[in-house]
C-alpha cells in the first residue's frame, strides 16, 4: 500500500473522529449553525490531518535526516504557519486568519505531494468557502491578510518543490549514467 493511501487512511480516520467530536461539541454548546461550522472546519481539518500523517509516515520510514532534507521546505512553511497562528492568539493586533493562511498552503502541499486531485480540489473549495464566509458573512479584518499570507506560502511551496523535484531528477539521472558506465 502506498504512503499516500496510508496517509489518507490514517488522516481520514482521525478526521472522522475529530469532526464527530467537534459536531457533538457544537450541538452541546447550542450553536445555531452547526452545519456552517462543520463546513468551515472540515476541509482544513482533513488536509491538515492527512498531510500530518504523510509527514509522520515519511519520518518513520526514512528517518530524521532524510525527512529534513526532502521535506525541509514544507516543514519550514508549517513552522511559519504555526508561528502565525501562535502570534494571532497571543497578540491581539495581528489580524491574520488561520484558515486563510493554512488552506491555500495545505492545498498546494497536497498537489505537490501528488495526492489524489479530489483532495486538492476539496482544499481549494474549502479555501473559497472560507473566503466567502470571511468576506461576506463574518466581515472580519483577518480574511484579506490571511489570504495574502496563505497564497504567498502556497506559491513559495510550489516554487521550492519544483526546484527540489528538478534537483532530484538531475541526481537520479547522474545515478543512472554512473550505473550505465
Amino acid at each position: 500500500m502506498s504512503r499516500t493511501r496510508v496517509s489518507l487512511a490514517f488522516g481520514g480516520a482521525a478526521w472522522i473522529v475529530v469532526m464527530a467530536v467537534y459536531a457533538v461539541g457544537l450541538i452541546i454548546q447550542g450553536r445555531e449553525n452547526v452545519a456552517i461550522g462543520l463546513a468551515y472546519n472540515a476541509p482544513i481539518a482533513l488536509l491538515f490531518l492527512v498531510l500530518a500523517a504523510e509527514i509522520a509516515i515519511y519520518l518513520v520510514l526514512n528517518g530524521m535526516r532524510r525527512t529534513l532534507a526532502d521535506r525541509g521546505p514544507m516543514l519550514a512553511l508549517w513552522l511559519f504557519g504555526f508561528l502565525v497562528l501562535f502570534l494571532r492568539l497571543v497578540t491581539p493586533r495581528i489580524e491574520v486568519s488561520g484558515h486563510m493562511t493554512w488552506l491555500p498552503m495545505l492545498s498546494a502541499q497536497s498537489f505537490v505531494l501528488r495526492f489524489p486531485s479530489w483532495l486538492t480540489a476539496f482544499g481549494i473549495a474549502g479555501t473559497l468557502f472560507a473566503a466567502w464566509l470571511k468576506f461576506a458573512v463574518f466581515r472580519g479584518p483577518s480574511g484579506a491578510p490571511g489570504l495574502v499570507v496563505g497564497i504567498s506560502l502556497a506559491l513559495v511551496l510550489l516554487i521550492v518543490s519544483r526546484r527540489i523535484h528538478r534537483e532530484n531528477a538531475t541526481a537520479d539521472l547522474r545515478v543512472k549514467r554512473t550505473e550505465l558506465g
